[in-house]
């Protein structure tokens, strides 16, 4: 099979740049002709001001990226093309391009972006839901895009104009959702089509666990308001003798480290931001992995990273995490923003090694039925039957 993948990168870290470049290994290293198109966002930099102006027409609608893409289909003729993030350098005419030239897609959806403009459901430190039916006036009102009500109305423009004109609909054939709560939720918001495919993230080169530790936690991540930061802060300044690590940026770093400061938390240790390498390290030296978040997660690689190298997980009661980590079996679960509830479970995981080994051990085992290369394969190609086969059924109605 010859597979067109396409995607546009984003700034790192991000776990969507990471699935691109893996799907695409896997299918080069089962036997497929991969082609790809890829665009960064680092492009924007070098651009000039009347390049730069035109950014946001072009995410509605980017002729260079339909060019390309009409060019690369005509030489290539893949089987399938397989979008990851389309924004803002590719745009959904890409979709049409296929489209017109026969070619079955399939999008994968990373996240939120097309039922909420600010792509997380969340606002104001909870669970946010305000533009569902893909009505973004609740969006726009409060900037959720980029904290910019202006930039949140050419988001929504963007949705509702490709919606109009029956894009999200009728040029994309499949929709890979990271979990059955996503495909869920994104029905529930309103999304204009029912072709769902679940199929979660995967690794592709997975550590080899020791079962072992050093007996800190650790948190790997971005620092950001919705990855509930504040509370595991809080927790942490209950659990004073507990040796916590610290990986990541993000918007509220300063805050983080004022706090760290102000508290004089000196069990807490921030690292900054490390290579995958390091954090592999740090990783399998830990005892546990906390991911406190307060929005709804797609398929989180670190979690997927902590069941490779055999770690238990605490982590909030909310969207798919509760799904991915059973709780006194993998892990443990707590409710967002629980700070109390979050001190119990990281008290437990510290003061019973023996228990946290033994988790850690269970989530291995799951990470080998759900989440290795093999059945992540096996799910993607069921996915690009499915797709061909309604976009030849499509064809058919036509005719």
């Amino acid at each position: 099979m010859k597979v067109l993948m396409i995607h546009n990168y984003l700034r790192p870290p991000s776990g969507e740049n990471t699935v691109f470049e893996q799907e695409s290994e896997l299918l080069r290293a089962k036997g497929h002709k991969v082609v790809t198109y890829i665009r960064h966002n680092d492009e924007i930099e070098k651009m000039g001001g009347c390049s730069k102006a035109l950014i946001p027409f072009r995410a509605i609608w980017s002729s260079p990226a339909y060019s390309d893409l009409t060019r690369i289909m005509e030489k290539e003729k893949p089987d399938v093309a397989h979008f990851h993030n389309i924004f803002p350098l590719i745009s959904p005419a890409a979709y049409r391009a296929c489209k017109k030239a026969g070619v079955p897609v399939v999008q994968t959806l990373h996240h939120f972006r097309i039922v909420c403009p600010g792509a997380l459901l969340f606002r104001n430190g909870r669970v946010c839901e305000g533009c569902a039916g893909m009505k973004f006036f609740s969006g726009i009102k409060y900037g959720c895009y980029r904290q910019s009500s202006i930039q949140t109305a050419g988001m929504a423009a963007i949705v509702n104009f490709h919606r109009v004109i029956k894009t999200w609909k009728e040029s994309v054939d499949l929709y890979i959702a990271l979990s059955d709560f996503a495909a869920v939720k994104y029905r529930q918001l309103g999304f204009p089509s029912e072709s769902f495919f679940v199929k979660t993230n995967f690794l592709q080169n997975p550590v080899e666990p020791r079962f072992t530790d050093q007996g800190y936690g650790i948190y790997i991540g971005r620092l950001g308001e919705e990855k509930g930061v504040d509370t595991m802060l809080s927790a942490l300044r209950n659990c004073p003798d507990m040796p916590f690590k610290v990986i990541g940026d993000g918007p509220v770093k300063e805050l983080f480290l004022k706090t760290v400061h102000e508290y004089g938390l000196k069990n807490v240790e921030y690292l900054g931001v490390r290579s995958h390498k390091e954090c592999m390290k740090y990783l399998l030296d830990a005892s546990f992995l906390v991911l406190p978040s307060q929005c709804y997660e797609g398929s989180p690689m670190v979690l997927l990273e902590a069941m490779s190298a055999g770690k238990p997980a605490i982590v909030s009661n909310i969207g798919v995490l509760p799904l991915m980590i059973e709780n006194g079996f993998t892990g443990f679960t707590f409710s967002p923003g629980a700070v109390g509830e979050l001190v119990e479970k990281m008290t437990r995981m510290y003061q019973r090694p023996d228990e946290a080994r033994l988790m850690g051990k269970n989530s291995r085992v799951i990470f080998e039925e759900r989440y290795t290369s093999e059945v992540n394969y096996r799910m993607l190609m069921e996915a690009y039957q499915k797709a061909i086969e309604i976009h030849d059924s499509k064809h058919k109605r036509k005719q």
